[in-house]
């Protein structure tokens, strides 16, 4: 035996144990087993592993000879035997306790170098809840079971593994890094899912957990060091790519998984689904900024849905389980169906100890709730509930508070119960070997959290909240409850509470500020917030700044933009270089295009190229359009391919080019209009004789018949569309058979395609139905239109369902769908809404509606509002509440100042000129 015997004779001892019960499942079964059995199951997938009968006979004899330790080579072959074995027996595999016991078994030698990147190894971390796992309930108090319910694996927990084994099994040819995020509602098991996928991890592994000083400064600070072999753990991701440096740790976050010398790397995160639509939602026309751009191109295609409950697939093995485990015998004999571990974790008991909590107890809730709601990040300050709980009391309630009855009412909400925590606990931190240290910060339960977004979603925070929130909020959730104030049209509270994160140092809050008044057109005021900090030296100040005098003073523009590029700005040159070109300072401009193109700006070169050519420089400029199309694809390679013909480049020449970008747009999944494409069939629809050449090629029986059918079917597009025979002429679409008379088969069509989810088609089934005399299906399909998203058969709708229930009912399910979707980010469904309410005369209506729209946070709610009051003939209240905004009791704001924290304060103004 080796120095470490008592480790390897545990290691025996557990493969004896678990192949006797694979023996024994395989008797019951009525299946023979032998090793020569298990050697050729190993040699077939998944398991893919050569392992000779001696090899195993080595490890566990089968006579009474000391057993051999297996080697460090040897581990994923033993690892193979532990997952055979355990299939057979009907057991699931804990692959982290299996690496812990061969590493463990190893004889004691040098100590391997300890990676100098952060974290620890993963092997340390054998407490799930400081990796923010759920605590489960109690089992009533029963003894000797595990920290948590056994566990039953579901089909995320398969995505998963497939993301970690990949990983794994690649890192020694081509590392690289891999994320993978499990989006779920509370409670449903995504943090628990990754803390069992660490168990397919190889021991040597690291685990980061940045947290401190904040998440997201945490994150970049550990890009900054990260190592191969290392899982970063970003339980609730949206905690480190949201706020100020977002975007930044994001963009890192990306650099770092693309970099070969960095992997292998795993990436586990968590979030909840409405905040990671947040995070993922494509940019649209009319919203003000992209500020997740990096975000999304980092999340898209890298996450799973993890399901609210247990799948009827899932339940067999949940029984088999529940005969071990008490917990989840009485989740399942006593929670909702499917909700087990929304039981495990709780919920139902938090939600009980919420709906039976004292009038000062539910008011702390409350207060917690519509705290997190506005989007003050977790956890957020004692002090600040107990500022607000006035506004959640009524003045008799709050006149029977005593002293000491909010200290009282909050312990008893922090008293754990059956195991898991209340729903408002403090907050507290142990450091390495030091006591455990109580701090002023408070935590909602996950649970209650998300409870109160759903029930609470259509109140209004009370006006006092507000007051609340500027006076005692985090520092480093002031930017996001501006913009939730502003959201809500309150311009004032949003200005207050930008102010206050300037006083308070949050970086970017001055930034935020001069972005919020230049949006709501107050230029003067705007430039006041940044033009300090510009001149101080902040990149996205002078950027600000130069955005600001553009239309006024474009030479100060041009001298800002010139200012942030030197300092590190991204598209300073290039935009500088536009001005200039406007401004007919053409050889200025080419400078600082230049810059831009040898900074790798995106458009650079090809503003460069735009500006060469206008010259006559067609030589120079063709070089830089090519540079551009080659590095960013899109109509720079349309442009680049009429130069090149224009310069009379031979028009194979121009086709092996184009080539090149059309394989290049596909292989990057190019999403929009695929420009080498257009390019490409446009070359050939300009060239007869370059057609016949490759029509002569497609003859070749010598040619590559999979390359043959792509360019014949290439080819005779193009003759096509260069005899001009490649307009639409199918007499069989459902639009020519409408226009031909042919309303019923136009009807069948476009049934079809409604039910193949187009969502254009189910209008054009719901008109077809009204022009063919059938009301009731036109009204049908008109509100199943209504209630897909789409505005525009409004009126219609409104016009059949009226006739058919009455005006009221019409508006109250129009109104009722409109809410709905106007949480989903369709608020032209608001908008058409109050439109059609303020023509048949109920104005007052509508406006009450759009208030109640506007607390909810619809962001255009009040804007619409604005525009009712104008359409209804008051002119004046509309331009005060585009201007002021509101205040949450719905009245229109007084003027208020714009003037930036430190002008106040010094008692004076500054200017640009200054």
């Amino acid at each position: 035996m080796t120095t470490r015997s008592r480790e390897a004779r545990l290691l025996y001892e557990q493969l004896r144990a678990l192949e006797q019960q694979a023996r024994e499942a395989r008797s019951r079964a009525g299946c023979r087993y032998s090793r020569r059995e298990v050697v050729q199951a190993l040699a077939k997938p998944p398991y893919g592993r050569r392992i000779g009968d001696q090899r195993i006979s080595d490890w566990v004899p089968t006579r009474d000879k000391e057993p051999k330790v297996p080697s460090d080579r040897s581990s994923d072959d033993v690892l193979a035997l532990v997952r055979l074995w355990s299939s057979w027996a009907g057991e699931s595999v804990n692959e982290r306790h299996w690496r812990n016991l061969l590493e463990q078994a190893q004889p004691v030698r040098v100590l391997r170098t300890v990676p100098a990147g952060p974290g620890r190894p993963v092997r340390e971390f054998t407490d799930p809840f400081t990796l923010a796992v759920h605590e489960a309930i109690d089992g009533d108090g029963a003894s000797g079971l595990p920290l948590l319910p056994l566990y039953v694996e579901r089909q995320h927990d398969r995505w998963l593994a497939d993301v970690v084994n990949g990983l794994v099994a690649r890192s020694a040819g081509q590392p690289g890094g891999v994320l993978a995020v499990l989006v779920g509602e509370s409670s449903t098991g995504k943090t628990r899912a990754c803390w069992e996928a660490l168990n397919l991890l190889p021991p040597d592994w690291q685990l980061v957990l940045p947290l401190v000083p904040s998440p997201t400064e945490a994150l970049i600070a550990a890009l900054a060091e990260i190592t191969p072999r290392t899982v970063l753990w970003l339980d609730e991701i949206h905690r480190f790519l949201s706020g100020d440096r977002g975007e930044q740790a994001a963009a890192h976050l990306r650099e770092v998984l693309s970099d070969p010398r960095r992997g292998p790397l795993l990436v586990l995160g968590t979030t909840w689904p409405d905040l990671w639509a947040d995070l993922v939602k494509p940019r649209e026309d009319g919203d003000r900024g992209d500020p997740h751009a990096q975000a999304r191109a980092l999340l898209t295609g890298k996450h799973f849905r993890v399901p609210d409950t247990f799948e009827d697939t899932d339940v067999p093995e949940l029984r088999r389980r529940a005969a071990a485990d008490g917990r989840l015998k009485e989740a399942l004999e006593q929670g909702e169906p499917g909700r087990i571990t929304q039981y495990l974790a709780g919920g139902r008991a938090l939600i009980h100890r919420y709906e039976t909590a004292t009038a000062l107890q539910r008011a702390l809730i409350e207060s917690a709730m519509d705290v997190r709601r506005l989007g003050h990040d977790t956890p957020f300050p004692r002090i600040l509930l107990e500022a607000s709980i006035r506004h959640y009391l009524s003045a008799h309630q709050y006149d029977l508070v005593a002293d000491g009855d909010i200290e009282h009412a909050l312990a008893e909400l922090s008293q754990p119960s059956r195991g898991i925590r209340g729903p408002l606990t403090p907050v507290t931190f142990r450091g390495p070997g030091g006591p455990r240290v109580l701090t002023d910060d408070v935590r909602l339960a996950d649970y209650l959290d998300q409870h109160g977004r759903k029930e609470r979603r259509t109140k209004a925070p009370p006006a006092g909240l507000w007051d609340a929130l500027v006076d005692h909020a985090a520092r480093d959730s002031l930017i996001a409850l501006a913009g939730a104030a502003r959201d809500r049209g309150h311009l004032r509270i949003a200005l207050r509470l930008l102010a206050a994160g300037v006083e308070a140092g949050v970086p970017g809050a001055a930034v935020a500020g001069a972005q919020f008044l230049e949006e709501e057109e107050r230029p003067e005021e705007a430039l006041l917030w940044c033009l300090p900090l510009a001149e101080a030296g902040n990149i996205a100040a002078m950027e600000q700044v130069a955005s600001l005098v553009e239309a006024t003073r474009p030479d100060v523009a041009v001298a800002w933009h010139k200012k942030a590029a030197e300092a590190g700005g991204t598209y300073g040159w290039l935009l500088a270089g536009m001005l200039l070109c406007r401004a007919g300072a053409f050889a200025d401009a080419e400078l600082c295009f230049r810059r831009a193109a040898h900074a790798g700006v995106h458009g650079g070169h090809g503003e460069l190229a735009h500006l060469l050519q206008k010259a006559g420089r067609t030589e120079e400029a063709l070089v830089h359009l090519q540079q551009e199309a080659e590095a960013s694809g899109g109509y720079a390679v349309a442009e680049t391919a009429a130069l090149m013909r224009q310069r009379g480049d031979n028009g194979l020449t121009v086709l092996a080019w184009l080539l090149f970008r059309a394989a290049e747009e596909g292989s990057k999944d190019w999403v929009g209009i695929p420009w080498a494409e257009h390019a490409l069939i446009r070359h050939l629809a300009m060239d007869a004789v370059l057609r016949t050449r490759l029509w002569s090629l497609v003859d070749d029986e010598g040619q590559d018949s999979a390359a043959r059918r792509y360019v014949s079917a290439l080819l005779g597009y193009v003759e096509g569309l260069a005899k001009g025979d490649c307009r639409e002429k199918d007499t069989d679409t459902p639009e020519a058979l409408r226009q031909q008379g042919r309303l019923t088969e136009a009807l069948v069509l476009y049934r079809k395609e409604a039910d193949t989810g187009r969502r254009d088609a189910v209008a054009q089934v719901a008109a077809l139905y009204e022009q063919l005399g059938r009301p009731s299906e036109a009204l049908a399909w008109y509100r199943r239109a209504v209630a897909g998203g789409d505005p525009e058969v409004i009126p219609q709708l409104a016009r059949l369902m009226t006739a058919a229930v009455g005006p009221d009912a019409t508006f109250d399910w129009l109104k009722s769908c409109a809410d709905r979707h106007g949480e989903k980010d369709y608020p032209d469904q608001r908008s058409a809404v109050a439109e059609l309410l303020r023509i048949a005369g109920r104005t007052d209506e509508a406006l009450t509606w759009l208030r109640r729209a506007s607390w909810t946070g619809d962001p255009y709610a009040w804007r619409q509002y604005a525009e009712l009051l104008e359409a209804a003939g008051r002119t004046e209240d509309a331009q005060d509440l585009r201007r002021y905004g509101w205040e949450p009791n719905g009245e229109i704001s007084k003027p208020w100042s714009a003037a930036p924290p430190v002008v106040q304060r010094l008692g004076h103004a500054r200017t640009a000129e200054d």
